[in-house]
Parts: C-alpha cells; structure tokens; sequence
C-alpha cells in the first residue's frame, strides 16, 4: 500500500476548499485579509527530485493585494524531524518558480512563495525552522554575511501534541479537521472510535457536503490501515449515522480490502519470481559444473559413454563437487562416479 498518511493528506489538502482553511491557520491573520481566496487553485505540480513515494506536496496560487503568490504545504510524517527542511523546502520552491517561468514566458518577476510544513510523529517537531540555521556560521558570521546567503523561515503546524478540541474548533472543513484530527492521532496506534463518536457531528457534516462520501471513505481507509480500531463496532456506529455515512465506511473498507489483495498478490508474484530466478540460477550454476566436471573426467579417462555423460549432468552440486575430488584421488571412472 502507498503511503497512508500521504494519500490521505494529498486526496483532502489538494481540494482548494479544504486547504483553505490550514493555509488561513498557518498564515498571518493581517496576510489573510489581504489575500482573495475566491483565487486559490491548485497548481498540481510535480517534484522531479523528491522522492518518489512521497506524494504529500500541494502547492497553490492565490491573489495577494492583486498579485500572485505560491502557497507550498507539504506533509512530513517521519518518526523524528528533518533536519534538512530548510534544504528539502528551499530545493521545492525552486522547481515552484521554474515551473511558473514555463507557464509565465516572458515574465520578468517571480512570485513570492510562502513554505509550510504539517508534521505529526511521537516527538514533536525539532529540526531547524529558518534556513541560515543549516549554515556552519556563528552569530557574528552570520551578521556579516547576511547581505550574501539566502535566508527563509517556513510556517509549521505541529499536530504531534495538539489537543483534539483544539483540532475540532478550527475554521475550515469537517473534512479537513477530521483529516488533521486522524493525522495526529495515527501514531499513537490507538482506537479511534470513541473519538470519532465524540465527533459524529462533523462526520454527518462532511458526508453531506459535495464528493463527502468519497472523501469520508479516504478517512476510513487511512483510519482502518494506521490506527486500531474496531472495523466491526466502527461500520456499526456509521451505520447508526445514515445510509451516506454507511456507504462511506463501506467503501473506505472495501479500498483497503482491495489494496490489501492487489499486495498480497504482487509480493506472492514477486516472492515466486525471486524462487523462480534462485532455482535457475541454481539450475545454471549445476549445468556450469557437470560441463566442467566431464572435461576433467575425459581429460584423465577418456570419452565419456552417453549414460555416463547423462549421470553427470542429472548430479547434483553437491555430487559434482565430490566426482571433481574424486578426479584428483582415484584411478578408474567407476570409481568417481561410485555412489
């Protein structure tokens, strides 16, 4: 199965309306006002350098006092921080802005791009928060220097330790606080029924809102393959809430299941593969040493009979391995090829 947490984060995070509310938290509340979020479009773009399995990048064009500006929102998920984010990010907003130069001929500025990381894991969030961190300068260096090195902060929304009621007050989609509220709470491998109980509300909310029940059957699947809960007393519970919210956990259920027999099949695929290419090469190695040891055979007794010559051949490597001793040793052909 792909990454959980990054299918679950790019599926919800790319719809602009639900990112809107995480980019309006991590955001200044003065640059919120001056921005128009009727603008916010996915720019769907693709990392050549990142790394292949990670698919938790949303990247966004807004209109800031009427011009344009990148938000970058990427997922880190790993069970201790990254100590080179500055470098990851600064690496990203690269290949943002020659991106922008593609779908931009002829412009002569670049928009400002503002990167934030949303992180979860047991620890917390630890690495560097502002480029010139990463630099081997003291204070006084730094100071000096300042004018010639490139220096950013990025924004971080640390869910490691946040509080479920803080989760579920924010200003953004049902969806969206669900996706943060089973984000943090994934690595603590907990079941997560009583919570999403305790929050039936919003369940019913965002499987009722437009493409809810395709985006409620996501947060099943993530819920069912990271965390330990219940698929039983869980599908009883969404069944309690509506037809819409059964189908939900149905579906996610049915998603996971799927997935679950597409792997279970590839690795048999590629375990009998392996076997496959383990028995040929032994198959090989076999057929290399009868040849080899027939040409000592018939070096030291001459012609082989076609029974004999076939006897060799069908040996295994271990009797191979004795007839070459044998060559050395004894006198007659019965002899090494003696059981």
């Amino acid at each position: 199965m792909k990454n959980p947490h990054d299918h679950l984060f790019k599926r919800i995070f790319s719809v602009p309306e639900n990112a809107e509310g995480e980019l309006r938290h991590l955001l200044p509340a003065a640059v919120n006002e001056r921005i128009d979020w009727s603008t916010l479009t996915n720019l769907e773009v693709r990392f050549t350098d990142a790394d292949p399995a990670q698919e938790a990048d949303v990247a966004f064009s807004v209109q800031l006092d009427g011009r344009e500006v990148l938000l970058y929102l990427l997922l880190e998920h790993q069970s201790t921080s990254d100590p080179w984010m500055p470098l990851r990010l600064l690496r990203y907003m690269l290949e943002l802005w020659h991106d922008y130069l593609k779908r931009h001929e002829g412009a002569t500025r670049l928009p400002a791009i503002v990167p934030m990381v949303v992180h979860h894991s047991p620890s917390g969030w630890t690495a560097p928060m502002q480029f010139a961190e990463l630099l081997d300068l003291d204070a006084h260096g730094l100071q000096l220097l300042h004018h010639g090195i490139p220096n950013f902060r990025y924004l971080l929304d640390d869910l490691s330790h946040a509080r479920s009621e803080e989760l579920k007050q924010r200003v953004m989609t049902a969806i969206g606080r669900l996706t943060l509220l089973g984000l943090s709470r994934s690595r603590q491998k907990i079941d997560l029924l009583p919570q999403l109980q305790a929050w039936q509300d919003l369940i019913i909310e965002a499987t009722e809102a437009p493409n809810g029940v395709a985006a409620m059957a996501a947060l099943v699947r993530y819920i069912l393959a990271v965390t330990e809960t219940d698929p039983k007393r869980t599908h009883e519970f969404f069944g309690q809430l509506g037809p819409k919210e059964e189908l939900a956990f149905m579906t996610g259920a049915e998603m996971l299941t799927e997935e679950v027999r597409i792997e279970a099949e590839a690795r048999g695929r590629a375990e009998g593969e392996a076997r496959g290419r383990a028995e040929g090469e032994a198959r090989g190695e076999a057929r290399g040493r009868a040849e080899m040891v027939l040409k000592l055979l018939a070096l030291k007794f001459g012609a082989l009979t076609e029974e004999q010559s076939a006897r060799v051949r069908n040996s295994s490597v271990e009797q191979l391995e004795l007839y070459a001793e044998r060559v050395l040793t004894v006198d007659s052909l019965d002899a090494v090829l003696a059981e």
